[in-house]
């Protein structure tokens, strides 16, 4: 609270121990002041906040626990046993696996086996008077599209479905919020199967292509080695070579030569056919772009990390992409990332080809050189016999396919049997289960935070309605701000009607509110009574409703029984009240008043009252005047108060307000004192200030100013107060 400072502690920079209890004291204060305040919008808070927490929809959250299996990747091409191991580290291969399990395909493969339930069509009011024959306020029917609703259907699906690495383990958390508990716990389920199916059919594909091109190659080499074969017979049948038989020793030198070098050629052979089989499967996988098959198909290591790297960075766009959508500047910064990766996987298969380029050159040239040793071993043996040895020669080529072919079939037999053993990526360590308690909303927890929310709000309305409060609302604040002595706090006195608070300090001699109003009266006697002078005293405000009439009664209430000649003069002609409340209303407003004094002349005895409760007299406001003083007016008012001054000890005056009217200036200026009445938390500063400047202006006595309506904790010190058995020790007293 922004609390003005006492006078003397303004320019102070360090509190002391009596400013922190002064400004808890203030505080506590202005909790008991607005205690209502604060109980009203604490329980408001509370009641919002619950009807809030219970219109919200439980939500389940079902949990499955899998473990990445880490298998290597393997070339479908190499032999059983010779497999090179195309993982990526275990950090880099959970995180990839978890990006995976969070996609798309696996979202529309999950709605697929499990469809959101319907929607229940909502209801309002407008649809109940369409149904009724308001046609006007029927909706529009909207044609939905039905891939925009499967895409709307996936994300949130995907926004309900959060993968954890735990730490340090290659342990993930599959975690699914759904408003049922058996569905959210199948939808944990069937997130694992499908991305098993998912992977599995790829795996599969992946296989499944490499076979189909071993299986046409196959078929290739198959022909070659029967179209051999059927050479070979046909030059047997066509020349009728009988001594072709392994038993034969016809030049069996020669023979043996061209045994060992068709054997070191179809060695050579089977070697170019092999490096040219990687070369065209490694074109084919570039030709694609496909990353997985070019890490499938190759043994580099640097093209199967740059492969790895690729493939990691698509599947980073792809998660990226479903989170932040198809324009985010990180999305333009992972296709930089890409495309540089993909210009390194080509410049790492355009190496790699090179490499199988020089094979395919040693091959070929080794190839070449025995095709030569053998047309020289050829020539050698056509000498002795041409027939015979061009027959080996077409054996030899047939033996040398059917060689090359049995490789290829045994190499196609292991793939097959490989893409049988097929294992998921992932495994599950256990499956998803219903809860019984929701994850949302948790009521405990809401609940105390809607607690401290509630008092937190009732606490800043309290602070807020003390600090943006129009009057007064610290006597501290009251004595800083007002340049003039407090004379009197006098507290708020409650009554069913005017009477009863009109007659309190008659009927309540020994509360705070008649002893503030006896100090009021002592001190002013004490102040101007020096040698038994009579006093005129003012009394007036800022505004009406102030409590100056009645602190004009109680004084003159408290005076007269005290001895002195009393006499209260309502100066207030448009709205003086004084007649009603002394005579109960039950007479009409007297004709005449003082306001008859100063614009007739009529004699002061014809307008003064006397009150049979207290005893004291009293002049009545009189008719309306409609114009302002006139000097002549003003002369006849000071004549007539130095004419009651001279038959009573106290006269007060009842002024009009200040902000309204300026007559209370005039009276003002002839009275002796002037007290000002602020009530508590009604008269602003600004009025105050204002008021006090126009009667400094005018020459106004100021003897203080007074504080009506004070609650009973705006002070820490508000005075004693009698109890029931002291007042009734006080009562003897005065019977006696």
């Amino acid at each position: 609270m922004n609390y003005v400072s006492i006078q003397g502690r303004a320019t102070s920079m360090s509190w002391t121990a009596q400013d922190v209890g002064l400004v808890i004291r203030q505080t506590m204060r202005a909790f008991l002041r607005h205690r209502m305040l604060f109980a009203l919008t604490a329980l408001g808070v509370l009641v919002a906040g619950g009807a809030v927490m219970l219109t919200l929809k439980p939500r389940y959250t079902a949990t499955t626990t899998v473990v990445v299996s880490g298998r290597a990747q393997q070339d479908p091409l190499a032999p059983n046993g010779q497999q090179q191991n195309l993982a990526p580290p275990d950090d880099e291969l959970v995180s990839t696996e978890a990006a995976m399990i969070h996609s798309r395909d696996v979202a529309a493969a999950v709605l697929a086996q499990l469809p959101p339930p319907p929607v229940p069509p909502h209801v309002g009011m407008r649809d109940r008077l369409c149904h009724m024959g308001l046609g006007f306020l029927c909706h529009a029917s909207t044609p939905v599209d039905p891939e925009v609703q499967r895409e709307h259907e996936e994300d949130a699906f995907l926004n309900n479905l959060t993968i954890t690495p735990e730490p340090r383990t290659q342990i993930l958390d599959i975690n699914v919020v759904d408003g049922n508990p058996q569905r959210a716990a199948a939808l944990a389920n069937a997130v694992v199967t499908n991305y098993q199916r998912i992977a599995l059919a790829r795996q599969t594909a992946d296989i499944n292509h490499v076979a189909t091109w071993l299986d046409n190659r196959t078929a290739a080499l198959r022909q070659r080695w029967l179209d051999a074969v059927e050479k070979a017979n046909a030059f047997d049948n066509a020349n009728g070579l009988t001594n072709t038989t392994e038993g034969s020793t016809s030049t069996p030198l020669i023979e043996r030569q061209i045994a060992d070098t068709s054997a070191n050629l179809s060695q050579a052979e089977g070697r170019l056919a092999a490096a040219q089989a990687r070369a065209d499967a490694l074109r084919d996988a570039a030709a694609r772009g496909d990353a997985r098959a070019a890490v499938a198909l190759s043994q580099e290591p640097i093209l199967v990390a740059t492969a790895n790297a690729l493939m990691q960075l698509q599947s980073t766009r792809q998660e990226e992409a479903a989170t932040y959508g198809p324009q985010h500047p990180r999305l333009r910064a992972l296709d930089q990332q890409i495309a540089a990766t993909r210009a390194s996987l080509e410049a790492e298969t355009q190496a790699a080809l090179s490499t199988i380029r020089e094979d395919q050159i040693s091959a070929r040239a080794e190839v070449q050189r025995l095709n030569e040793n053998l047309e020289l071993l050829r020539q050698k043996a056509g000498g002795q016999s041409a027939p015979q040895a061009e027959y080996r020669t077409l054996d030899q080529e047939a033996q040398s396919a059917r060689a090359v072919y049995e490789t290829f079939l045994e190499h196609a037999k292991e793939v097959v049997d490989r893409a049988a053993l097929l294992q998921p990526p992932i495994a599950v360590v256990s499956h998803a289960s219903a809860p019984d308690m929701p994850s949302f909303p948790n009521r405990k927890k809401i609940s105390l935070g809607l607690m401290a929310v509630a008092l937190a709000a009732g606490a800043g309305a309290v602070l807020l309605r003390d600090y943006f409060a129009a009057g007064f609302t610290e006597i501290e604040r009251l004595r800083a701000a007002v340049p003039l002595p407090l004379l009197a706090v006098v507290p708020k006195v409650g009554g069913r009607s005017e009477q009863t608070v009109r007659r309190h300090v008659i009927d309540h001699p020994y509360s705070r509110a008649t002893e503030a109003v006896r100090s009021l009266v002592m001190q002013l006697s004490m102040r101007v009574h020096e040698g038994g002078q009579p006093l005129c005293l003012a009394i007036t405000s800022a505004g009406p409703e102030e409590g100056k009439s009645t602190l004009a009664l109680w004084m003159a209430t408290v005076a007269r029984r005290g001895g002195q000649k009393v006499l209260v003069i309502d100066a207030d002609h448009r709205r003086g009240m004084l007649d009603q409340y002394l005579t109960d209303g039950t007479t009409g407003r007297p004709s005449l008043g003082m306001s008859d004094l100063v614009t007739t002349g009529v004699p002061v005895a014809d307008v003064i009252r006397t009150d049979p409760d207290t005893g004291f007299d009293y002049i009545p406001a009189g008719r309306t005047m409609q114009h302002a003083f006139s000097p002549v007016e003003i002369r006849r008012l000071r004549a007539i108060l130095a004419e009651l001054k001279r038959s009573y000890e106290l006269v007060i005056i009842d002024c009009p307000p200040l902000l309204g009217l300026s007559d209370a200036l005039v009276h003002a200026n002839m009275a002796d004192q002037v007290i000002f009445v602020c009530r508590w938390k009604s008269t602003a500063q600004r009025a105050v200030m204002a008021c006090l400047e126009r009667l400094e202006a005018c020459g106004a006595p100021l003897a203080g100013v007074v504080a009506t309506m004070v609650e009973d904790n705006a002070m820490d010190v508000m005075g004693y107060s009698y109890g029931n058995r002291d007042i009734k020790i006080l009562s003897r007293f005065d019977d006696k």
